[in-house]
């Protein structure tokens, strides 16, 4: 039997169409198509089949983007009419803003006119499931006047849930006090929600661990084009290591962003060689000023302390460098501080560090920076991601750097 070619252009509301209708852009038009050729047939003798529906913008133009619809007939009455001839455009959609399946009607009264209410009536919907045969009650949302209503969140996805599960369904709904009477069959809506993509209809529980996972896959995309951008930034500052050192050892920023050192560094670890334990104990116990090498976690381009330890690997802090690179001994800021707070030493090819007042206990990998005295100390993630957190400069015992920094 041949079909009807069905030809809709249906504006939305930009009010409505916000909560609702995900896929369409501001005051955007749906238009469906069937492939099938046109007939006399009556509206009685339609197949329900369900059909992809093309968004197009206001030029009529496609944006790419589709939602499943059927229209149905049915009846309706009011106070001023009994069993009229009634067109319901149905459409599913997923919500991506909420990660819900939607089931949105349009009622059009005597097969043209699109149904009107106020928000002060009631909307309501009851369905009748086929082979259930249960009752199931839910509340509508819309925008008056128009003959926009829908079912959104768990109810909308629990009806369509009906309809995957190839139940069909006998439908009531009440606009203040207009009745419409209608079905929905199941028909080939499972194979065009399955080629959609965004898996089959769930109940409550897999819905939350479907936006769960939804929300955990886009904090972690929104994750990796922010680092992305980061590392492009930093990389049309620092472009090399000489320029890395630069910006945490000669405090000229002219050419230079401090904080883009980290990044430049997370982007370029492996090219920074890790010392063997060999040369970690041939540095150390030493007399080193550090920098960290992160802005964004508290550390100031040109400040920086200055420790020592000894041959047991206790650690004094000598004193303090300020923002402009003056210097005050550990006495002069605050006697009180502890002259020896933990220690070092060397394991496994690990630098570690124990911090007394904290009882904390720390492990760097120590890489080279292909320049005497000029090391980094550098955090691994469970994931093996090496990330420098600490920039430190071997000092010698007048509080100068071992070897004097000169840029290439």
């Amino acid at each position: 039997m041949k079909k009807r070619t069905l030809a809709l252009a249906l504006a939305f509301g930009c009010v409505f169409m916000s909560p609702a209708l995900s896929y369409a852009e501001e005051n955007a038009d749906i238009e469906a198509v069937s492939d099938t050729e046109e007939d006399s047939s009556t509206d009685e003798e339609n197949s329900n089949s369900w059909e992809k529906v093309a968004v197009v913008d206001d030029f009529g133009d496609a944006t790419g983007e589709s939602i499943i619809s059927t229209v149905v007939s049915g009846t309706f009455s009011n106070t001023a009419t009994t069993g009229s001839d009634l067109l319901v455009v149905a459409y599913i959609d997923f919500n991506e803003s909420d990660y819900y399946y939607d089931l949105i009607f349009k009622l059009l009264e005597y097969n043209d006119t699109p149904a009107t209410y106020l928000s002060s009536d009631s909307k309501e919907l009851k369905i009748k499931v086929g082979s259930i045969n249960r009752v199931y009650e839910y509340d509508l949302l819309g925008q008056e006047p128009n003959g926009y209503v829908y079912a959104g969140d768990s109810s909308g996805e629990d009806i369509v849930k009906y309809l995957y599960e190839g139940n069909d369904i006998r439908c009531v709904l009440r606009l203040g006090s207009s009745k419409y009477s209608f079905a929905l069959e199941a028909g080939n809506i499972a194979e065009l929600i399955d080629e959609g993509g965004y898996g089959a209809p769930l109940d409550e529980k897999g819905r939350q661990e479907r936006k769960s996972k939804h929300e955990l896959e886009e904090e972690q995309e929104r994750s990796r084009k922010k680092q992305e951008a980061e590392i492009a930034q930093a990389e049309e500052v620092i472009k090399s290591k000489d320029d890395f050192i630069a910006a945490y050892v000669n405090h000229t920023d002219a050419d230079n962003d401090y904080e883009s050192g980290f990044y430049y560094v997370k982007a370029h670890a492996d090219e920074f060689e890790t010392l063997t334990e060999e040369e970690l104990s041939s540095i150390f116990p030493c007399r080193f000023r550090y920098y960290t090498v992160n802005g964004a976690i508290g550390g100031t381009a040109g400040a920086g302390e200055l420790y020592e330890y000894d041959a047991d690997g206790n650690t004094k802090l000598l004193g303090r460098f300020g923002t402009d690179d003056s210097y005050r001994t550990r006495e002069e800021i605050n006697p009180n501080w502890p002259e020896i707070n933990g220690s070092w030493r060397i394991e496994d090819g690990k630098l570690i560090r124990t911090i007394t007042s904290g009882n904390q206990e720390k492990q760097y990998i120590v890489k080279s920076l292909d320049r005497d005295g000029y090391y980094l100390l550098c955090f691994e993630s469970a994931t093996g991601e090496v990330n420098a957190v600490m920039m430190i400069v071997l000092y010698d015992e007048n509080n100068m750097p071992l070897y004097e920094f000169t840029e290439n």
